[in-house]
């Protein structure tokens, strides 16, 4: 079990409430329950009516594209970590206009009922999918994505997240308090849905994967590195802007699907196959979108987050990996 971040500065912040959107999801509960741990005052916000470890107050509000009033939550809430998200593996094929009003427009009007009611930090968890699919080599060396970047998505999720950010943007004044934007690549951990958990899947099952040949590199991040990350978010006391990529570990596609074997304790079965047929198999019902999205490089850099916020993956790979295995596998009896 790993301790994560020391977060009794908080309380010093002036941060007697935490208003936590999307609180019952793969992050949501990681973090409530250890702000809750931590004797913060943690506002769950959520679809259904579900206990939120950790949480002092749960508010169900049903369909977050319904919600109107979002300042009527706002009593005491003194930061927001908008975690709710309508994402590409929740939803397949899930059109743009549903997208939109689930990631773009439910941010707009939290970010204005905050600003109403004077809400002083703001973390947004959104995408490295802003900056797009995949790292480019420039001279031969492979570029890591940066806060910086200029935004280039290139599906209906990531443009969504891309105007989520520039909504917040737009709606929150430099002068009133800290709006942090993080952009993590694939976040993995106990709980996690999406590609890995399918990739643990096949593997649990003996398949043989189509993916030895491949050489890339992939930015992922564990979740309780991420609840670090949003942790020293929260405590920025001073206003203004910042966006921030972050990852925990760099991994070709092939030394990924071994780690997964070695933690699930079954054997890896990697077929090296040509780059020609494997564009082929890309497009296969079963397996074709976890070969598109885990099968290119894309990387992410982390400087400006240390720098300035002093962050640090704390738990490394094989201790996070080895727990995420050992947590699927549990799920599974």
């Amino acid at each position: 079990m790993t301790t994560l971040l020391p977060i009794d500065t908080l309380g010093s912040a002036g941060l007697r409430r935490v208003m936590v959107t999307g609180a019952n999801g793969f992050v949501g509960r990681v973090l409530c329950r250890h702000l809750g741990t931590h004797g913060v005052d943690v506002l769950a916000v959520t679809r259904e009516n579900v206990a939120v470890a950790g949480a002092t107050r749960v508010s169900a509000i049903g369909d977050f594209t319904a919600m109107r009033d979002w300042a009527a939550l706002l009593d005491g809430v003194d930061a927001i970590v908008h975690l709710a998200a309508l994402t590409h593996d929740a939803t397949r094929g899930a059109q743009a206009t549903r997208f939109h009003a689930v990631n773009v427009e439910v941010t707009a009007r939290l970010a204005a009922a905050a600003v109403a009611r004077d809400v002083r930090r703001f973390v947004y968890l959104s995408s490295i999918k802003v900056s797009g699919e995949s790292s480019r080599y420039v001279d031969g060396v492979l570029q890591a994505h940066a806060g910086s970047d200029t935004p280039a998505p290139e599906d209906d999720y990531g443009r969504s997240k891309l105007a989520a950010e520039q909504a917040l943007r737009r709606a929150w004044p430099q002068a009133l308090g800290a709006l942090t934007i993080l952009r993590p690549p694939l976040i993995y951990g106990a709980g996690q849905k999406g590609n890995l958990a399918r990739l643990m899947g096949l593997l649990a099952q003996g398949w043989p994967l189509p993916v030895g040949a491949i050489r890339n590199r992939r930015s992922l991040l564990y979740v309780e590195n991420l609840i670090d990350a949003i942790v020293l978010a929260l405590g920025v006391a001073h206003p203004g802007l910042r966006c921030y990529t972050l990852a925990d570990v760099d991994i070709s596609t092939p030394d990924l699907v071994r780690a997964l074997a070695h933690g699930l304790g079954v054997r890896a079965r990697l077929l090296p196959v040509p780059a020609a047929l494997l564009s082929i198999l890309s497009h296969a019902p079963a397996i074709g979108g976890t070969l598109r999205r885990l099968g290119n490089s894309l990387i992410v850099d982390t400087q400006v987050i240390r720098s300035e916020l002093g962050w640090r993956p704390r738990t490394d790979f094989e201790f996070a990996i080895a727990a995420t295995c050992a947590a699927w596998r549990t799920a599974q009896s």
